[in-house]
């Protein structure tokens, strides 16, 4: 999704393609390898960055909605 293909633009900045991947690997290592005591000193900063992520990527949405109905016009 952060890579254009010849059918759409970019969906996502690479930035937030670098911020969301931090949290496809603690669902990973959540999945296959934590156990059933949460550790807050590894996932606090999911945890308290998880507002900043979730504005970043309403923004990259918008811009890719934007991008794609210019185009289509």
């Amino acid at each position: 999704m952060a890579r254009p293909s010849e059918m759409r633009p970019a969906v996502l900045s690479p930035e937030l393609r670098t911020v969301l991947r931090n949290y496809l690997q603690f669902r990973h290592m959540f999945r296959h390898a934590y156990s059933f005591e949460l550790k807050w000193n590894r996932m606090s900063h999911l945890v308290l960055g998880m507002r900043d992520t979730l504005r970043r990527l309403a923004r990259d949405l918008a811009v890719f909605l934007d991008q794609i109905s210019n185009t289509s016009k």
